[in-house]
């Protein structure tokens, strides 16, 4: 018979964060000893781990007790002390005139538990020492730090994996939540951890995606929002930073928008002043899109088009375009076009602003049109940075 060898005891991991705070009511003189006696054994009742403890706290009447600091250096985390009118605006299950008498307020260790955790209700309510042969000397009280969600805004770039940062990358392997438009989830789906949850919606629910993450980063969940380019660009970002409130972190990660991917290819059309100008009137109206385009052309700026053409809009951009014709030379002006950009079917090229046939253009291409001094240079787009042009 051939023995057949024990499975092994698959490793565990076991995470202690730092949210437990323990609140402490002391007489003067109280023994250390007694006091992380007390500690030991309302955590072990309440069946938390020390290994989560974040702080120490009591009354500023006691921030010099030796035997609460010797404690506190025991356990290896701070003591942090209120004001008793501070501790006496708490409401507590068990206040008591003891306290009130010797400090000033009716509670000094559940009011200290529930104000440094900021939290509304205790773990534990007060437990006293038990010395054997002498009247207790420690009160203490545990209550937990809310979880604070993280919310990060990730731009995932024009598509291509190499213009992924790794700044993106650690925030989607970082992430227990994802958030975001179909198929741009399936970009990266490959990069997500095992078991990470996906909430993946199609196009036209910015905003309802936008809510659906921030309220679970305020369940104290790590969400990644994730959009095309720069997610502050034309993106995400505005949607959700409308809907955040300060009970969440939130972490901007920016992207390779669409503008500066396109420009890589067609030269360097943005080099110098330059605005980018949606021409969808879905958020919009007309016109202030063409006040803009208007403002935009008389100032003589470089205008990236983004949005610029759909089945159902198809003229908006031929008229954006006629207005810049009315302060440029149209034949001379040159115009990139770029679509799907760092894509498979990548595609681009550079004519003038007389010559664009606008049909060339969609959803998924972007149009910067030059401004007065911008030329076509070896069949590169370049806009000057304010120097003459050497003949």
């Amino acid at each position: 018979a051939v023995a057949v060898p024990a499975v092994p005891t698959a490793p565990t991991v076991r995470l202690f964060p730092p949210s437990l705070v323990v609140g402490v009511g002391a007489s003067k003189g109280a023994p250390a000893e007694e006091i992380l006696g007390l500690i030991g054994t309302a955590l072990a009742e309440a069946g938390l781990d020390a290994r989560s403890l974040h702080s120490l706290t009591s009354v500023d009447a006691k921030a010099d007790e030796p035997g609460l600091l010797a404690a506190a250096a025991e356990l290896g985390v701070p003591v942090r002390c209120f004001t008793a009118d501070e501790l006496a605006a708490v409401t507590v299950p068990n206040p008591s005139d003891a306290p009130l008498a010797a400090v000033g307020t009716p509670s000094v260790a559940e009011a200290a538990a529930l104000l440094g955790a900021q939290a509304t209700e205790l773990l534990l309510p007060k437990r006293k020492s038990a010395p054997e042969g002498r009247a207790a000397m420690a009160t203490a009280a545990v209550a937990r730090r809310p979880v604070r969600g993280r919310l990060a805004i990730v731009g995932l770039g024009p598509g291509a994996r190499d213009l992924l940062t790794e700044r993106a990358r650690t925030e989607l392997r970082r992430a227990s939540v994802i958030v975001g438009l179909d198929q741009y989830v399936d970009q990266i789906r490959d990069l997500l951890r095992p078991g990470v949850r996906v909430e993946a919606t199609g196009l036209g629910a910015e905003e309802e995606r936008a809510r659906s993450a921030v309220r679970l980063a305020q369940q104290g969940l790590a969400v990644a929002l994730i959009g095309s380019g720069d997610a502050g660009v034309y993106a995400m970002a505005s949607p959700a930073l409308a809907e955040a409130g300060a009970d969440i972190d939130v972490v901007g990660v920016p992207g390779v928008t669409a503008a500066m991917a396109a420009a890589s290819l067609l030269g360097a059309p943005l080099g110098h002043d330059h605005v980018s100008i949606s021409l969808s009137d879905l958020h919009t109206p007309w016109e202030v899109i063409e006040r803009r385009v208007r403002a935009a052309a008389e100032a003589d700026l470089v205008v990236t088009f983004y949005n610029p053409r759909s089945r159902a809009r198809d003229w908006q951009l031929p008229k954006a375009l006629a207005i810049l014709a009315e302060h440029r030379d149209a034949p001379a002006t040159p115009v990139g076009i770029a679509r799907s950009v760092s894509r498979p079917d990548e595609w681009h090229k550079v004519t003038t602003l007389a010559s664009l046939d606008p049909t060339e253009v969609d959803m998924f291409t972007v149009v910067t049109v030059g401004n007065t001094a911008s030329r076509e240079v070896a069949g590169r787009f370049v806009t000057p940075r304010g120097y003459r042009w050497q003949v």
